[in-house]
């Protein structure tokens, strides 16, 4: 019965390790990671809203944006108010998600792995300050009522002020930044890849190449990244290429086929953290260089002059990255 069991137990465990093996394949890694950004921009080309000249209004997004970028009153008490008001928001918001969600919450009481020391802070923060930023933008609302004699010109809704048109070339240039992060920044798809080791066979050459030529590997970074950057910005800023005149309708989509392009999205990007190697926990000793730099780690003093404070610490190490403490 034994000796079944563990033929049996083969028999699964085998066609497993083959479909994982494949699965987080560098080809099939590099696939998605860059398929997902051409997705992005063929939403972004799409979508009617990227053209509406209509005021954007966008829940929570609308409200921070308008809290800390616009309808300021006239009076200069106010403004301190408001600008008070958004400060403390972000200093709570900061403190709250790395001591109380990511320390206690992620990291004591659900001991989840990938939030071990200070890995994952940085978004927990930004999330988190993004929640108190929303919450004070009410506390605002209610003090313009309570003491402000035009207080409905000034209260904080989710219209931002701004047209649809640019919110989507914003977010389009955001998209653009956190997906060549993913890809390459990040070491998250193919600078790490490059100078791993986990699929031996794969592209020896070029990975022998890149692990040797330290220089060359970093004068490739920067000057690729900067100058996909400035290339990419520029044609959405400028609206240099008309897709609606390149497409001539070859690729026409509706409501419902864009939202399951936005939904298919959300798959390959979940996917990019599946493919990873670490996944689920993140945990990996192998030190992988920074990009664009030759160490894989470096220490920033900060107003060590002034004050005693730790040293804030960028660490990347495999896949993961600590963030800074």
């Amino acid at each position: 019965m034994v000796g079944r069991s563990r033929r049996l137990l083969l028999l699964v465990d085998l066609p497993l390790r083959w479909c994982r093996y494949y699965f987080q394949h560098p080809y099939a890694r590099l696939f998605v990671c860059y398929f997902v950004i051409f997705c992005n921009f063929l939403v972004f080309a799409e979508d009617p809203v990227s053209h509406s000249r209509t005021e954007a209004d966008i829940p929570v997004v609308g409200n921070v944006f308008s809290f800390v970028a616009t309808k300021y009153p006239p009076e200069w008490y106010w403004c301190g108010i408001k600008a008070c008001l958004w400060l403390t928001a972000i200093v709570s918001g900061l403190c709250v998600g790395k001591h109380i969600i990511h320390h206690l919450l992620l990291q004591r009481w659900l001991r989840l792995k990938m939030f071990r020391d200070e890995s994952g802070t940085w978004m927990i923060m930004y999330l988190s300050a993004i929640v108190f930023m929303y919450l004070f933008s009410n506390v605002y609302n209610m003090c313009l009522l309570a003491a402000h004699p035009d207080s409905q010109e000034y209260l904080i809704t989710p219209k931002m002020g701004v047209t649809n048109a640019n919110v989507m070339k914003a977010a389009a240039c955001g998209t653009w930044l956190g997906d060549f992060i993913t890809a390459w920044m990040v070491l998250q798809v193919t600078d790490m890849m490059l100078q791993d080791n986990m699929y031996p066979q794969w592209a020896y050459p070029v990975r022998e190449f890149w692990r040797t030529h330290g220089s060359t590997r970093i004068f490739i970074f920067w000057t690729g990244s900067i100058t996909m950057t400035a290339v990419v910005v520029g044609v959405i800023v400028s609206d240099a290429i008309n897709w609606d005149y390149l497409n001539q309708d070859f690729v026409a989509t509706t409501e419902l086929s864009r939202a399951f392009l936005a939904s298919f999205i959300l798959v390959m990007d979940l996917l990019i953290v599946m493919q990873d190697w670490d996944f689920p926990h993140f945990v990996c000793d192998l030190d992988i260089k920074l990009p664009g730099m030759h160490v894989t780690a470096f220490n920033l003093d900060l107003f060590h002059t002034f004050v005693n404070i730790p040293d804030v610490s960028f660490h990347i190490s495999g896949e993961s990255y600590a963030l800074p403490s």
